[in-house]
This record gives C-alpha cells, sequence and structure tokens, in this order.
C-alpha cells in the first residue's frame, strides 16, 4: 500500500491496559481491534459478543476515535465489569482505517480480527476458525457472515451466499489459495468476517488506506492474492447491522466517490502479486458491482459527475484477457451488463439503469457475453451499441455476425 496513504497521522492515549493481569506465557490466540466512533447505544452488545468466551486466547484493543457521545465513558465501565485482557486507547478522530491500523499497532495475537462497533459475532465460530487455521498453517481464515436489520430483526443472507455454496460443496471447511480457487475474490470484501495472521500482515504490510471509506476492498485483494493457504469455514460468525442511523454506508455522500480510489488500489495490488486471469475477472465483477451500489446510492445531483468519472476509470482497469474470461465463464446477467457498461465506458445507461428509468432492450447484452459468437463481434456490439449510448447518438442497433 502506498506510504502516504498509511502513514500515521494521530497520537494516541493509553486510556487503560489490564492485559499483564492476565499474561500468560503465551500469546493470545486472537487479538481483536475494535474501533468506536459515536456509537454509545450499541458497542457494548458488540463487546458482549466478543467476550462470551472468555479466556486466555483473545484480547480486545478498543480504539475510540474521537467518539463525542457517551462511549468513552461506557467503554470504560464495560471494562471494569467484564474480567477480559482490554487495552483502551483514544485518538483524535481520524476514520476506521487509522483506529484499525492503532489496533494492528498494539496487538500481540497469533491472529488479529476487526469488528466494527454496531455489528457483533458469533465468537465461538473464529476461536474454532483461529484453532483450525493455526494448524493448517493459514494467513487468512475467512466466515461466513449474515445482514442484521436493526429496524425489522430480520436476519439475511449475504449477497455472496451463492459462491459460498459453490466453493464449498458441501464441506465444513475447505484450505485453498486465490490461484487453486479464484472465486474467493468474489466474496464480500470485508475485513470483520476474516482472520489476519499476525506476522502475515506485518511482512505483507497490510494496511487499510488511511481516510477513505470502501477502504476494505484494496486489503480484500491483496491479502488473499499475497497468501499462500486461504481458510474458508463453512459457519457463520460475523453479524452485519444494517438501518440504523448514521450508519457510513447507509449514508449518500460525498464519500461515495471514494470507492474509485479504493478500486484504484485494489487493482494496483492485483498487478503487484501477478494475479492471473481468473483472479483479474473475478475482482473486476466485485469492483463493479461495488461501484454501481455507490453510483446507485449518490445524490442525484451527484450521480453523472460519479458515473462518468468511474466508466473513464474502470473502462481503463479491467484488462481485455480478464474481460474474455468473465464473458466466457457463466457470470449472472446482471453483473454481464454492469462488466459491459463500465469495459465500453457507457456511462449514460449506467445513469439510466441506476436510476430506474427505461434503457434500451437489455437483452442485446446477452450476446456480449455468449462466447459462440466469439470475440470479434462483442467488440463490435459494444461499439456500435453501448458507445452509441455513451455518446448520446442512438439507440442499440442489431449488428449482423460478422464473426
Amino acid at each position: 500500500m502506498p506510504d502516504d496513504m498509511t502513514r500515521e497521522i494521530m497520537s494516541e492515549e493509553i486510556i487503560s491496559d489490564n492485559r499483564p493481569l492476565y499474561q500468560t506465557t503465551m500469546p493470545p490466540l486472537i487479538s481483536w481491534v475494535v474501533p468506536v466512533f459515536n456509537t454509545e447505544n450499541l458497542l457494548v452488545e458488540t463487546l458482549d459478543s466478543i467476550a462470551a468466551e472468555n479466556g486466555p486466547g483473545i484480547e480486545i484493543i478498543i480504539v475510540d476515535d474521537g467518539s463525542t457521545d457517551g462511549s468513552s465513558a461506557r467503554i470504560a465501565a464495560w471494562i471494569a465489569s467484564c474480567k477480559v485482557p482490554t487495552l483502551h486507547i483514544r485518538q483524535e478522530n481520524a476514520g476506521l482505517s487509522a483506529a484499525r491500523m492503532m489496533g494492528v499497532k498494539y496487538a500481540t495475537g497469533e491472529f488479529i480480527g476487526f469488528c466494527d462497533s454496531d455489528d457483533f459475532v458469533e465468537i465461538s465460530c473464529y476461536t474454532n476458525m483461529a484453532s483450525l487455521a493455526k494448524r493448517e498453517k493459514c494467513d487468512v481464515a475467512i466466515c461466513r457472515s449474515v445482514v442484521f436489520d436493526s429496524v425489522s430483526q430480520i436476519v439475511h443472507d449475504f449477497y455472496d451466499t451463492a459462491i459460498w455454496n459453490e466453493i464449498l460443496h458441501g464441506r465444513s471447511c475447505v484450505v485453498t489459495s486465490a490461484r487453486r480457487e479464484p472465486r474467493i475474490f468474489r466474496f464480500e470484501p470485508n475485513a470483520n468476517t476474516r482472520l489476519l495472521r499476525r506476522s502475515f500482515l506485518l511482512e505483507k504490510r497490510l494496511a487499510f488506506p488511511l481516510g477513505l471509506h470502501f477502504e476494505d476492498f484494496p486489503v480484500h485483494v491483496e491479502a488473499l492474492a499475497a497468501a499462500g493457504r486461504v481458510l474458508l469455514v463453512d459457519s457463520t460468525g460475523y453479524y452485519y447491522r444494517v438501518n440504523r442511523p448514521g450508519k457510513i454506508t447507509d449514508q449518500k455522500s460525498e464519500k461515495r466517490f471514494d470507492i474509485l480510489k479504493s478500486v484504484e488500489l485494489g487493482f494496483s495490488a492485483m498487478k503487484r502479486y501477478h494475479v492471473d486471469a481468473a483472479g483479474r475477472a473475478y475482482i473486476a465483477i466485485m469492483a463493479t458491482r461495488m461501484t454501481y451500489w455507490c453510483g446507485k446510492h449518490t445524490l442525484n445531483k451527484d450521480r453523472k459527475r460519479f458515473f462518468i468519472a468511474a466508466c473513464e476509470q474502470i473502462g481503463s482497469l479491467i484488462d481485455p484477457v480478464a474481460a474474455n474470461y468473465c464473458m466466457a465463464n457463466g457470470i449472472d446477467r446482471r453483473e454481464a451488463i454492469l462488466v459491459s457498461a463500465f469495459r465500453a465506458k457507457a456511462a449514460r445507461f449506467l445513469i439510466a439503469y441506476s436510476s430506474g428509468r427505461k434503457t434500451a432492450r437489455l437483452w442485446i447484452f446477452k450476446l456480449l457475453f455468449s462466447w459462440k459468437h466469439g470475440r470479434k463481434l462483442r467488440r463490435t456490439l459494444i461499439r456500435a451499441g453501448l458507445r452509441r449510448i455513451r455518446n448520446g447518438t442512438g439507440r442499440f442497433v442489431f449488428m449482423r455476425n460478422t464473426a
């Protein structure tokens, strides 16, 4: 990760550290890093979920990122009442990435896990996962996650459930790598669903880019590309809370544009580790999916500017070999549309598509991803179709098969 994105920009204050009281000859199995910012009404539930299996196997590092509510007092009261090895740090507000990296600085465990202070975990899943990862000498371990709706109190699957099912194929766990199973790049790029071996994280200098939202994507790409062994566990460990007031990903703001820098950093990591065509294709799918979501959830006044910038960037980043791999390997229709549109820099189409307005005949996109038509026709269709939309010159026209 570039130095200017990861440099330390703040000083910290140690509020309390009771870890020496619990010190043993062995380091903790997991260091839990919990960044906190103005979540006083939820953070106790978060901390309780981590401490549910009290013992020498964990330590908790709470980083108060300059909260202005009662979070700091809640943290102090929780530490006093719950006998768990815990370090409480306070820093000036610098964002989620800076808080995470501050926690990493003080971590002593064999593995590092992250948990946002408005979410919660099934701790037994992570302790079992860490034990397996240690035994199997894995650098990264990943579990399933679900979405918890604060309003309806309903739990539902994450969008990557189908990918999990395809890869695991009924097995309780799998040890693999990005080269053997490149579909792991299609997992939700959420740092909280995984454990990173601390020595691996430090050796590879993995770091969340400072000052950016959607900071998990570049670390997702780099960690999986660099890891020699990746453990996948068929167990739900992370509960991601949605529909709470103030949640970053629920806000429509200028910070949506941060995804463009995060995608750029992710593709840079992909190139550094010489990810193969299949891996590049799945990274492209995830990048277009995330970018489209951000564009769809920008303010209406910003949407045109967002998609024009996104198309210029992503259209240049996705290489032809990776794009052809996408076309040949059965990605779903929506993903096909998105990869096609971003590759062809069809900003006008994406603006209309994301706004729910009537667009040109979407069935024509199937031709772009049907291998039997060959590369030449697909290129012709892209030029004649999507680029007409981009330039505002007309609708799709059906092209005679010239392949």
